[in-house]
Protein backbone atom coordinates (compact mmCIF):
# COMPACT_ATOMS: atom_id res chain seq x y z
CA UNK A 1 0.00 0.00 0.00
CA UNK A 2 1.22 3.19 -0.71
CA UNK A 3 2.40 5.88 2.22
CA UNK A 4 3.34 8.50 0.38
CA UNK A 5 5.09 10.41 -2.38
CA UNK A 6 8.35 12.11 -3.67
CA UNK A 7 5.99 15.58 -3.51
CA UNK A 8 6.42 15.08 0.52
CA UNK A 9 10.17 14.29 0.38
CA UNK A 10 11.65 15.95 3.53
CA UNK A 11 14.97 14.02 3.51
CA UNK A 12 16.71 10.86 3.65
CA UNK A 13 19.46 9.48 6.22
CA UNK A 14 21.47 6.56 6.94
CA UNK A 15 21.70 7.24 11.05
CA UNK A 16 25.38 7.50 12.79
CA UNK A 17 23.96 7.23 16.15
CA UNK A 18 21.41 4.26 15.22
CA UNK A 19 23.71 1.64 13.37
CA UNK A 20 22.11 0.12 10.54
CA UNK A 21 18.99 2.35 10.45
CA UNK A 22 18.30 4.23 6.90
CA UNK A 23 15.24 6.37 6.85
CA UNK A 24 12.99 8.50 4.92
CA UNK A 25 11.21 11.53 5.82
CA UNK A 26 8.17 13.04 4.66
CA UNK A 27 6.25 16.24 5.12
CA UNK A 28 2.68 13.98 4.38
CA UNK A 29 1.51 10.76 4.06
CA UNK A 30 -1.01 8.83 2.78
CA UNK A 31 -4.93 7.18 4.61
CA UNK A 32 -2.48 4.10 4.59
CA UNK A 33 -0.42 5.61 7.74
CA UNK A 34 -1.64 5.27 10.57
CA UNK A 35 -0.16 7.32 13.52
CA UNK A 36 -0.17 5.30 16.94
CA UNK A 37 -1.85 6.62 20.18
CA UNK A 38 0.86 5.92 22.48
CA UNK A 39 3.80 8.06 22.91
CA UNK A 40 7.06 5.79 24.23
CA UNK A 41 10.97 6.76 24.69
CA UNK A 42 13.19 5.80 21.93
CA UNK A 43 16.85 5.91 22.61
CA UNK A 44 19.12 7.07 19.64
CA UNK A 45 22.32 6.58 21.36
CA UNK A 46 23.82 6.62 24.83
CA UNK A 47 23.22 10.36 25.63
CA UNK A 48 20.34 10.46 23.49
CA UNK A 49 16.61 9.97 24.19
CA UNK A 50 13.53 10.91 21.88
CA UNK A 51 9.50 10.41 22.08
CA UNK A 52 8.41 8.98 19.50
CA UNK A 53 4.98 7.79 18.13
CA UNK A 54 5.06 4.54 15.84
CA UNK A 55 3.46 4.72 12.24
CA UNK A 56 1.98 1.77 11.05
CA UNK A 57 0.79 0.21 7.88
CA UNK A 58 -3.22 0.46 8.14
CA UNK A 59 -3.44 -2.79 6.05
CA UNK A 60 -1.31 -5.08 7.57
CA UNK A 61 -0.79 -3.18 11.10
CA UNK A 62 2.97 -3.32 9.99
CA UNK A 63 5.78 -0.93 12.07
CA UNK A 64 6.73 1.15 9.54
CA UNK A 65 8.60 3.82 11.22
CA UNK A 66 8.10 6.86 13.60
CA UNK A 67 7.12 10.14 14.66
CA UNK A 68 9.43 11.78 16.76
CA UNK A 69 7.59 14.11 18.83
CA UNK A 70 10.74 15.35 21.01
CA UNK A 71 14.36 14.93 20.32
CA UNK A 72 17.67 16.49 21.13
CA UNK A 73 18.80 19.39 19.63
CA UNK A 74 21.00 17.30 16.60
CA UNK A 75 17.80 15.32 15.38
CA UNK A 76 15.42 18.57 15.94
CA UNK A 77 15.27 18.20 11.89
CA UNK A 78 13.46 14.84 12.83
CA UNK A 79 10.86 16.33 15.04
CA UNK A 80 7.44 16.10 13.30
CA UNK A 81 7.84 14.50 10.38
CA UNK A 82 6.92 10.92 9.02
CA UNK A 83 10.40 9.06 9.44
CA UNK A 84 10.21 5.39 7.67
CA UNK A 85 12.46 2.79 8.59
CA UNK A 86 13.64 2.32 4.75
CA UNK A 87 13.78 -1.80 5.19
CA UNK A 88 10.16 -1.35 6.48
CA UNK A 89 9.03 -0.16 3.25
CA UNK A 90 9.32 -0.96 -0.54
CA UNK A 91 8.27 2.14 -2.63
CA UNK A 92 6.32 5.00 -2.15
CA UNK A 93 4.17 6.06 -5.51
CA UNK A 94 4.42 9.97 -6.76
CA UNK A 95 1.62 11.91 -6.62
CA UNK A 96 -0.94 10.40 -4.57
CA UNK A 97 -3.83 12.23 -3.32
CA UNK A 98 -5.12 12.56 0.29
CA UNK A 99 -2.73 12.69 2.39
CA UNK A 100 -2.34 14.65 5.69
CA UNK A 101 0.33 16.32 7.75
CA UNK A 102 2.54 15.30 10.85
CA UNK A 103 0.92 18.73 12.91
CA UNK A 104 -2.42 17.37 12.38
CA UNK A 105 -3.87 14.68 15.32
CA UNK A 106 -6.61 15.22 17.18
CA UNK A 107 -5.76 18.34 18.99
CA UNK A 108 -3.95 19.76 16.45
CA UNK A 109 -4.72 20.84 12.68
CA UNK A 110 -3.07 22.72 9.73
CA UNK A 111 -3.61 26.44 9.22
CA UNK A 112 -5.92 27.10 6.40
CA UNK A 113 -8.10 29.89 5.25
CA UNK A 114 -11.17 29.02 6.89
CA UNK A 115 -9.45 27.93 10.41
CA UNK A 116 -7.34 31.20 9.65
CA UNK A 117 -10.36 33.25 9.00
CA UNK A 118 -12.05 31.72 12.89
CA UNK A 119 -8.32 32.39 14.67
CA UNK A 120 -8.66 36.49 13.66
CA UNK A 121 -12.14 36.71 14.65
CA UNK A 122 -11.25 35.09 18.07
CA UNK A 123 -8.44 37.46 17.81
CA UNK A 124 -10.33 40.70 17.25
CA UNK A 125 -13.21 39.87 20.29
CA UNK A 126 -10.09 39.08 22.41
CA UNK A 127 -8.06 42.64 21.56
CA UNK A 128 -11.86 44.08 21.82
CA UNK A 129 -12.60 42.44 25.71
CA UNK A 130 -8.71 43.58 27.13
CA UNK A 131 -9.11 47.22 25.68
CA UNK A 132 -12.87 46.99 27.58
CA UNK A 133 -11.12 45.92 30.38
CA UNK A 134 -8.13 48.52 30.35
CA UNK A 135 -10.86 51.63 29.67
CA UNK A 136 -12.72 49.93 32.67
CA UNK A 137 -9.34 50.05 35.15
CA UNK A 138 -8.38 53.73 33.90
CA UNK A 139 -12.59 54.46 34.85
CA UNK A 140 -11.56 52.78 38.06
CA UNK A 141 -8.52 54.08 38.71
CA UNK A 142 -10.03 58.28 37.76
CA UNK A 143 -12.88 56.92 40.12
CA UNK A 144 -10.09 55.99 43.13
CA UNK A 145 -7.72 59.17 42.58
CA UNK A 146 -10.86 61.69 42.99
Amino acid sequence: MPVGDSMSWDGSEASEEEEGQHQIRLKRVTDNVVVGEDTRLHEVSKRSLCLVVDLFCRGCDFVLGMVYSSTPKNLDHKRLAFCFNVANIDSYVLGSASQMLAAEGPKEQPVTLEYRGVVEQQLTEMKMLVMSMAQRLDDIDATLQD
